[in-house]
Formats: structure tokens, C-alpha cells, sequence
């Protein structure tokens, strides 16, 4: 008796001391003290190898900081520790994009979407992935999805406008152009360049 009661203990210290450092590396991670971040992560898994929001979290902190094969692995070892964590699909597919592996991303990006159907930034995401493997219509039919959700999300405009430019559909590109400055202006620091492309096709 008198041996389970420690072990008991030891357990509940164990996990207490897990709990401090998580919290430690959480609250670095909201702040964007990303090394911070993977330090307090890598304790906890020291402490604790089996817990899948501490692969998670210190996935998303080496994604900040581009080290996107380092996010990979450990966004694929949440998963595998429990594949309940929806949000790390999301994560990953958004990584295997940054490292040019389009079919995983699109793969990842349609698994999560699948629990979340309307998710904006998925669809957005998964929009410019078909637009880097060239598949326009797949890629229209996501940016149409978002501004069926959110009409003024001005981004997905852009994606459009400038799938159209490339399709030499010039006047849907400057209806689409036009709406995103309608909606983002210079928001997103594309103000110079969507006025550039318009000259542009204006000039054709």
C-alpha cells in the first residue's frame, strides 16, 4: 500500500510539474517568443513523451520560425498521439505547402475541412495550393467558397484577379482587382502591385 501511494504522488508531481512548464510554453507561444516556446515545450515532452498538445504547440512555434521539417514532425507525432486534435491537419497542411509538397497539403487541408467545412482561412489556404499546382478551377471554386462565407474578404478577390489576368480574362481580373481594393486597399501592402497589374491589362 505504502508503494502505491508513492507512485501515486510521484505521478500527481510529475504531472504538476508538466502542467507549469506547458503553461510557460503556451503562454511564450501567444506572445510569439517562439524559442522561448520550443524550450518549454521540449521540457514538458522530457517530462511527459505522450502528451500531444506539447508536439502541437512546439510544431507551431518551429513553423514560425520556418523550420517547417522540425514542425512536420512534430505536428505528425500530435496526430499520432491522437488524431482527435482536428486543428493539427490544419497546421500541417499549411507546412507541407511551405515545403512544395502540394498533394500532402491539399490532402491535410481537405481531411481538416471535412470537420470544418466553412473554415476560411482552410479554404483560403487550400484555394492558393490549387493555384500553385495550376488546377484554376479547383482553386476559383475555394475562393468563391470564402466570399460566399465572407464577401469582403478581399484576398480572395485577389487569387481570382489574378488567375483571370493569367487566363487573359481581363475583364474579370479588373472587376476582381477592384473589389479587392474595395475591401483591403492597401491592407495587405498589394495596393502598388494590384494597381500595376491593372495598368497593365489596361494598356493591352
Amino acid at each position: 500500500m505504502k508503494y502505491f501511494v508513492i507512485i501515486i504522488l510521484y505521478t500527481n508531481l510529475i504531472f504538476s510539474q508538466e502542467k507549469s512548464v506547458i503553461q510557460i510554453a503556451y503562454n511564450s507561444l501567444k506572445s510569439g517568443n517562439y524559442e522561448n516556446a520550443i524550450a518549454n515545450y521540449s521540457k514538458s515532452i522530457e517530462i511527459y513523451n505522450k502528451y500531444a498538445p506539447a508536439y502541437f504547440g512546439r510544431g507551431v512555434a518551429y513553423y514560425h520560425l520556418g523550420q517547417y521539417r522540425q514542425a512536420l514532425l512534430d505536428f505528425s507525432k500530435a496526430l499520432e498521439l491522437d488524431n482527435n486534435l482536428k486543428s493539427v491537419y490544419y497546421n500541417r497542411g499549411l507546412t507541407y505547402g511551405m515545403l512544395n509538397d502540394y498533394t500532402n497539403a491539399i490532402k491535410d487541408l481537405s481531411e481538416f475541412l471535412r470537420y470544418e467545412p466553412n473554415n476560411i482561412d482552410a479554404l483560403y489556404s487550400r484555394a492558393n495550393i490549387y493555384y500553385f499546382m495550376e488546377d484554376d478551377l479547383k482553386a476559383l471554386a475555394d475562393y468563391d467558397q470564402v466570399l460566399k462565407i465572407r464577401p469582403d474578404y478581399g484576398l480572395a478577390y485577389y487569387g481570382k484577379a489574378i488567375i483571370y489576368k493569367f487566363q487573359k480574362k481581363y475583364d474579370l481580373a479588373l472587376r476582381n482587382f477592384d473589389e479587392y481594393l474595395k475591401y483591403n486597399n492597401n491592407k495587405d501592402n498589394l495596393k502598388s502591385e494590384v494597381l500595376r497589374l491593372i495598368k497593365e491589362i489596361e494598356e493591352k
